[in-house]
């Protein structure tokens, strides 16, 4: 494992360690060999996950479908590793990495939709659907959010960015900003960390203070919220024949699993305000 490219063995989940890292490695590894950038890897890991999502619509190729949505997950892993690797991390990098997210996970739908419609659902479905994907949205912001943030505070004592200064402009600008809307108290934690920089840099006894509010159940439970577990629910679905399981999960338990998410990280929150 040590030679894997970690963002932070703080906020890894062991599938990522023992399968897609180690898979990762060896795509970041020739990527990096044939000159290829992060953001390259980003884009075939895209056209993987909108590929796979498409094949979900026919029974005969929809386990095929669930292959590349796994192949989607190395790659993902891989542009970020080899990011990591030459140093060439960028936040455009970063906002290219979810929409690739986005861009699968609307693929998986409209495949799911068109499977259902071909089974004798109705068009209610549709609006199913539309309602699972505002849950998707909403779960990869706050998993994306709350890992990024622990990583830049804790791992690596930088500033929170859109508090520093100007917010960043733009699409990335739009992106940070709708994160900051549903993350509840957070911004106030970061107002925090700001007031107290040391040199520009968060100081060793808040990133002490932040690990000890927000490591362990709070970090590994927001990535509950990644795909990992959708991987496993698509398989599961696809597996009996009835991908649009992957729906109502998402809608029911996966929502339920958000907001009591949201609640305990509101009381680390609390607490890490309580006690700066």
């Amino acid at each position: 494992m040590d030679g894997l490219a970690f963002k932070s063995r703080d906020i890894e989940e062991t599938v990522d360690v023992y399968f897609f890292r180690r898979l990762g490695i060896v795509f970041a590894l020739a990527a990096r060999a044939v000159g290829m950038s992060p953001t390259g890897v980003t884009f075939v890991a895209m056209a993987a996950g909108a590929a796979g999502g498409a094949l979900l619509a026919w029974p005969h190729s929809a386990m095929l479908g669930v292959a590349l949505l796994v192949l989607h997950g190395v790659l993902d892993s891989s542009d970020g590793q080899l990011a990591r690797l030459t140093g060439n991390s960028t936040e455009f990098g970063r906002m290219m990495d979810g929409v690739a997210g986005y861009v699968t996970h609307i693929a998986m739908y409209f495949g799911i939709l068109a499977s259902g419609l071909s089974r004798g659902w109705g068009w209610e479905l549709a609006g199913w659907m539309l309602l699972a994907g505002l849950s998707t949205i909403v779960h990869a912001q706050m998993y994306d959010y709350h890992r990024s943030a622990y990583v830049a505070y804790v791992t690596k004592g930088e500033p929170p960015p859109a508090v520093v200064g100007a917010p960043n402009a733009g699409i990335v600008g739009a992106y940070e900003a709708m994160q900051r809307v549903i993350v509840g108290l957070h911004p106030s934690v970061e107002r925090v960390l700001v007031s107290r920089l040391v040199n520009g840099r968060v100081g060793d006894a808040d990133r002490q203070r932040y690990r000890a509010c927000f490591h362990g159940p709070i970090v590994y439970g927001w990535n509950l919220m990644g795909d990992n577990l959708r991987r496993l629910t698509i398989l599961i679905a696809v597996w009996f024949a009835c991908p649009e399981w992957f729906i109502f999960a998402e809608i029911v338990p996966l929502n339920l699993l958000m907001m009591a998410l949201w609640f305990r990280q509101r009381d680390a929150d609390r607490r890490f305000l309580g006690t700066a």
